[in-house]
């Protein structure tokens, strides 16, 4: 049957076939389970927000403003993702974005070539460029920006700790910050420093915090900003305000440890049941080449071996959000 649907369309029919398949799956993917639980959140609303008196419960009520904060925070990370170049500027990497580029096409077009030289049809070698192209510099600069972002957590509440003692000795904040800037390690004394030299220029401590924020937005240093504004328009007890800020600090580090290691698990799995099919393949490829060697030679292969990437890929994703817990 396969053979007289290939004949009938052609390689370049059933290219496209795939394609529409392919994008008909990602996008009942996307959007069903959002349709559902709109749904479902509307239905509680309307019927289970109620009391006897027709007036909504103040739990009600308040997991209703939860909801929609937490949709409207989605909905401005979403539209404000960050460009490879402010991904580049967080990650502290000397490197322009198209240079960047232009090093990882080159690594894609060394990996075409070695797909065609192994047999494999020009145009589904030539797939994985744009992939080098667009998909790899964002990743790499995600990645180089998330190590960046667990070295700056892991020191940011001593770094609070010092400022605090510096506080209570009778020191201003300015030269607490430079003090942090002088003694902590990397990350934590290049963001300080920054900070205390655009002071030191004029700019004002909020704009000089919300530049910090943008260098490494955590929601640690967003809490760390706001300590700052409230004391400044209020007044009172810095001391005491940065060392309540230094122990919840502390606390989420631990708690999100916990969320880390009950995972652990989970993870181990999604990674084993990923790695099986890969693992299995190279085994067969050494103990039967010619065997294996059809889903290379022909188009049937490829387009076999195009349908299982993806709907790996797609299962790969889910594991992952499903096990990928944010505080």
């Amino acid at each position: 049957m396969f053979e007289a649907i290939s004949t009938a369309l052609g390689s370049t029919g059933i290219i496209w076939l795939t394609g529409a398949f392919a994008f008909l799956s990602v996008a009942m993917f996307w959007f069903w389970p959002t349709q559902t639980t709109s749904g479902l959140s509307r239905l509680n609303i309307d019927t289970g927000s109620k009391d006897k008196g027709g007036k909504k419960n103040v739990a009600d009520r308040r997991k209703e403003i939860q909801d929609q904060l937490r949709k409207q925070e989605e909905q401005n990370r979403r539209n404000n993702k960050p460009s490879l170049e402010m991904l580049l500027i967080r990650a502290r990497m000397e490197i322009s974005a198209f240079k960047l580029r232009v090093i990882c096409g080159g690594i894609g077009l060394g990996i075409v070539s070695l797909l065609m030289m192994q047999g494999i049809q020009p145009l589904m070698a030539l797939a994985v460029l744009p992939i080098f192209v667009f998909v790899v510099p964002n990743k790499f600069a995600k990645f180089k920006v998330g190590r960046l972002q667990k070295k700056f957590i892991a020191h940011f509440p001593d770094a609070i700790d010092v400022l605090v003692r510096g506080v209570r000795t009778g020191l201003p904040v300015g030269e607490g910050m430079r003090l942090v800037g002088r003694e902590m390690p990397e990350p934590v004394a290049g963001e300080f420093k920054l900070l205390t030299d655009a002071t030191a220029v004029g700019v004002t401590l909020e704009d000089a915090l919300g530049r910090m924020f943008n260098r490494m937005p955590l929601a640690e240093v967003n809490f760390f900003n706001i300590v700052l504004a409230i004391q400044k328009q209020t007044g009172g007890n810095l001391s005491e305000a940065l060392g309540n800020l230094s122990n919840t600090l502390r606390e989420r580090k631990k708690l999100k440890l916990k969320i880390k290691a009950l995972s652990s698990e989970a993870k181990a799995s999604a990674m084993i049941i990923g790695s099986l099919p890969f693992v299995l393949a190279c085994v067969l490829f050494a103990v039967a080449p010619d065997y294996l060697g059809l889903l290379f030679n022909t188009d049937q292969g490829n387009m076999m071996l195009a349908g299982g990437a993806f709907w790996m890929s797609i299962g790969i994703f889910c594991m992952y959000s499903m096990i990928d817990i944010e505080i």
